[in-house]
């Protein structure tokens, strides 16, 4: 008699399918924000130099070569805090329905302020973070190509605010010179700001009302107006 020929079986489909590249990116982004409020707990008590990678890759539950897989350097850490600051900022100004209708002088100070709220927590680390983006090597220089993709974000950001208040005929038209200049004159509140040993930074706050308000009002087409 003739053997039956044997059927062969189906492979059984594989249940350990690689998650969907969405699902991974999200999973990816859950980590990197873990890592980094680990890091930022750690910046705040041991200071950015005084914080070691295996500390945050111990804090954070990884391997420490998992944790170069997504910063290579404490810096890199830094730049993923700015870009998370950022993309906030952004997020909440579009929801402030009421504020994108107030004059310029108050969308700018309450920006600003924002921000300012969003570093509270971690003035030290602000500080070393300062420190350190003076140095011409450093990622965290303003003319290091590493940190620029978060600035030109914001001044992208702020330069439509301007274009806005440019359309009401509040201001004459300034082109990316108003962004940069806004630019700068943030990071000169935020050095005033470090130094404020005022309660609440009342100082800071003051200074930043005066100075927008007179601002404004210079580059008005009338001139100044007091």
């Amino acid at each position: 008699m003739k053997e039956k020929p044997r059927s062969r079986k189906e492979p059984k489909p594989r249940t350990n399918k690689a998650p969907k590249p969405g699902k991974r990116d999200e999973n990816k982004e859950r980590t990197k924000e873990r890592i980094l409020d680990v890091a930022m707990k750690l910046f705040q008590k041991h200071g950015l130099d005084g914080t070691t990678t295996k500390q945050i890759s111990r804090q954070a539950g990884i391997a420490e070569g998992t944790l170069f897989n997504y910063f290579k350097t404490k810096e890199d850490l830094a730049l993923f805090f700015f870009q998370k600051e950022t993309d906030s900022l952004i997020e909440w100004f579009r929801g402030e329905k009421d504020l994108q209708r107030a004059p310029l002088a108050e969308k700018l100070f309450a920006i600003i302020h924002r921000q300012l709220e969003y570093l509270e927590p971690c003035e030290d680390f602000i500080g070393a973070v300062f420190f350190r983006s003076l140095q011409p090597r450093s990622k965290l220089s303003p003319l290091s190509l590493e940190s620029q993709e978060f600035r030109i974000k914001y001044l992208k950001f702020i330069k439509e605010v301007l274009s806005e208040a440019e359309e009401e005929k509040e201001i004459p038209p300034l082109g990316d010179l108003g962004a940069y200049a806004v630019g700068l004159f943030y990071i000169g509140i935020v050095t005033h700001w470090l130094h404020d040993p005022s309660n609440g930074k009342q100082k800071t706050l003051a200074i930043l009302d005066r100075c927008l308000q007179m601002g404004t009002r210079f580059v008005k087409k009338e001139g100044w107006e007091w």
